[in-house]
């Protein structure tokens, strides 16, 4: 049972929308502390003092508390929630603007800005992973950090170190088609093989329906940005052409690269409005901290962040457990990936641990790409960890939107001169 709660990235602007998920669970998760910890530490103390006021005043059954050092921090730890972001929204907007000049999309899950995010996330996550042995010896470690299936690639591949992928990309997707469909906020239920980012969706229910056809006409959902509504109309398009099935909402991205480029270049980058957005999102933390009663109105994420985090948590002391798609390695959930692949499938998490459920088939024509994303994955893992440039220019060139050496070389000639010591290899 999990007692002590480690949130790695604890001054961040989702964190306090994942403490309220913890604390409207109350004392059904049976925690007895959340313990934050963040190299921000001007937003550390600030979240953590909203954090506490919050748990407070809501009689939460755990406290909240802050961490000066990560070895203070992991002291104890039953599990920890690895949510960092190395090289911060600097790093980021270089992910999502240094592709765009050799036609390639920039994001920062996907493509050569996810490999570059990969190269800081993955060293960090190893380092707490040997922390984690010496200071948390037999916790788990919940990765929330992206590059998801790159991290925990290389986590399952050092070994050591009991971790869990995850990702609630799949309760957004399936979210949007209920939308769609006419049917905002229906319960839903599906299948789902594939990578982190890269799955398809299948024995797809929303309602008491099974959904068998796609409609004639289907609505984009409204609350969409540009880019959601791009993504969306071009996994639509997808699944017309994949009856059965419904794509992940990054695959598009394969699809028509150049649309996204295209819109990229018009827009600007992602990073820019966030940070924009990120002073209000501290001064609202900042007014509500000095409160009795803290009422918590915005906070980055969805509604719904933390849900995942907490249904983790609370699977972990059940039983029976729960339902779930994490990202875990292979070892028979699929023979469409080897062994010690960590692929994205539904399973059962209880207090004993995972419990695989094999995993449906894939559409035929996508296997080969899924390969190919399949083998960058291993080589992005391998290539952060160990640093070696020519394991480096490899995984590039392996990643579909690349897709050859002389690109390989070009992207990361400009990333050597862009970022610099943000990418610890360069450091």
């Amino acid at each position: 049972m999990i007692k002590e709660f480690v949130i790695l990235g604890g001054g961040s602007a989702y964190t306090p929308g994942l403490l309220q998920a913890l604390i409207a669970q109350g004392p059904t998760l049976g925690l007895a502390r959340v313990r934050l910890y963040d190299t921000h530490a001007e937003h550390l103390e600030l979240v953590g003092r909203l954090g506490q006021a919050m748990a407070q005043s809501a009689g939460a059954s755990f406290k909240v508390e802050t961490a000066s050092s990560l070895t203070a921090a992991l002291s104890g730890a039953d599990a920890v929630l690895n949510s960092i972001r190395p090289g911060g929204f600097e790093a980021r907007r270089i992910d999502e603007t240094l592709p765009l000049a050799l036609g390639i999309p920039g994001q920062e899950t996907v493509g050569p800005g996810g490999f570059f995010f990969a190269l800081r996330s993955v060293p960090e996550a190893l380092r707490l992973a040997d922390a984690m042995a010496i200071h948390a010896p037999g916790a788990l470690l919940l990765n929330y950090t992206n590059p998801s299936n790159i991290v925990t690639q290389a986590l399952v591949d050092r070994g050591g170190v009991r971790v869990l992928g995850l990702c609630d990309q799949s309760d957004e997707d399936l979210q949007a088609l209920a939308q769609a469909l006419g049917q905002p906020g229906a319960s839903y239920d599906f299948q789902c093989n594939g990578l982190n980012h890269a799955t398809w969706y299948s024995d797809i229910r929303i309602g008491d329906k099974a959904l068998t056809t796609l409609p004639a006409h289907l609505e984009t959902p409204s609350d969409m940005n540009e880019e959601h509504r791009l993504r969306f109309e071009l996994s639509l398009a997808m699944a017309r052409q994949t009856p059965g099935y419904w794509p992940n909402s990054y695959l598009p991205y394969y699809l028509a690269p150049e649309k996204f480029v295209s819109l990229a270049l018009a827009q600007g980058p992602r990073s820019d409005v966030i940070v924009a957005q990120l002073p209000a999102y501290y001064a609202h933390f900042r007014e509500e901290a000095d409160k009795a009663t803290p009422h918590l109105q915005h906070h980055r994420g969805t509604a719904g962040f933390g849900d995942l985090a907490v249904t983790v948590i609370q699977a972990l002391k059940a039983e029976q457990g729960m339902p779930l798609v994490l990202n875990v390695e292979n070892q028979g959930t699929t023979d469409l990936f080897a062994p010690n692949t960590v692929v994205e499938a539904q399973g059962r998490l209880n207090a004993k641990g995972w419990t695989r459920t094999p995993a449906p088939g894939l559409p035929a024509d996508q296997l080969g790409l899924l390969h190919q994303l399949e083998t960058y994955q291993h080589l992005a893992a391998e290539a952060a960890r160990t640093g070696v440039e020519t394991t480096i220019l490899q995984a590039l060139a392996a990643n579909p939107l690349v897709g050859s050496h002389v690109k390989a070389q070009a992207l990361w000639t400009l990333a050597q001169k862009q970022y610099g010591p943000l990418l610890p290899v360069l450091a």
